[in-house]
């Protein structure tokens, strides 16, 4: 994940190399060349923070990002507080343009906000009256995300996010069933589980657990509590999801090489030629 909270700290840095005028320099034009909006930044900082923790700009807010309501409170479930260790609006993609703006609602309720967190460009977040979101540490979240946060919404640790992901907690309006006179459960709390990987177009509903280590594929929906399944596992693509397969979990640090593909399509030939026989 790209840490701007360390390249910004670098920038302000004393090297004997660079002349104060320099550093001075670019430190005025950081926010130029990363697309943050100044502006914004300083309001939601000094809005949601004490001046001694404002002052030190936990939250990036990039251009784009509509500040629609900035009521209820933030927490920062952070040891060292630096510039930027929190971003939100901050474009993911190339293909992201201003007909993708990112837009933040928060109507009441707390927002806890771990370390080094990536909201991307064009994801709304609402956070009810009474609502709780909890993000744990290094979370990354593609952009046209939709996040609604009624009742609780927690995140676990090196959760990954691709495009299109929609986390619901509420029906928005309650059903009666007519031969009983009983009324569904509008909201249910969604827990996510560590090193989670939601999938493009995935969709978690209302009373959705997942276990740490798992991967969502895309366009699934969950509703359900699947921690029971343990650890390592993908839940297919189906539209009532299910475990298809165990002992798998996703590496955010690894990256196929070229060169690798060579040994993986020798396996692939091999395995089909065994089959042939």
């Amino acid at each position: 994940m790209d840490n701007l909270s360390d390249d910004y700290q670098s920038i302000a840095a004393k090297t004997p190399q660079e002349s104060v005028s320099k550093r001075i320099f670019n430190a005025l034009f950081y926010p130029l060349t990363h697309r943050i909006s100044v502006i914004r930044t300083v309001f939601f900082n000094l809005n949601y923070f004490p001046i001694s923790v404002a002052v030190k700009f936990p939250v990036f807010i990039y251009r784009g990002v509509r500040l629609k309501c900035t009521k209820g409170c933030i927490e920062l479930n952070i040891q060292t507080i630096k510039p930027g260790c929190i971003r939100i609006g901050k474009a993911s993609y190339g293909f992201q343009t201003r007909q993708h703006p990112t837009i933040w609602e928060q109507k009441g309720g707390t927002v806890i906000f771990g370390k080094e967190i990536n909201i991307g460009k064009g994801t709304f977040i609402s956070v009810g009256r009474f609502g709780m979101l909890r993000f744990g540490n290094y979370i990354g979240f593609g952009g046209n995300m939709k996040m609604i946060c009624n009742k609780s919404i927690t995140i676990g640790d090196q959760t990954m996010a691709a495009l299109d992901v929609q986390i619901i907690d509420t029906d928005f309006h309650s059903t009666i069933n007519m031969v009983f006179n009983t009324m569904n459960i509008v909201e249910k709390p969604i827990i996510i589980g560590r090193y989670n990987w939601l999938g493009i177009g995935s969709t978690l509903l209302k009373g959705t657990v997942t276990p740490d280590y798992c991967i969502v594929a895309a366009k699934t929906i969950l509703k359900n509590d699947y921690s029971d399944a343990g650890e390592n596992i993908i839940l297919s693509l189906e539209t009532t999801a299910k475990v298809i397969a165990k002992y798998i979990r996703f590496d955010k640090d690894h990256v196929v090489e070229s060169s690798d593909w060579e040994e993986i399509d020798n396996l692939i030939n091999l395995r089909n030629k065994r089959k042939a026989k």
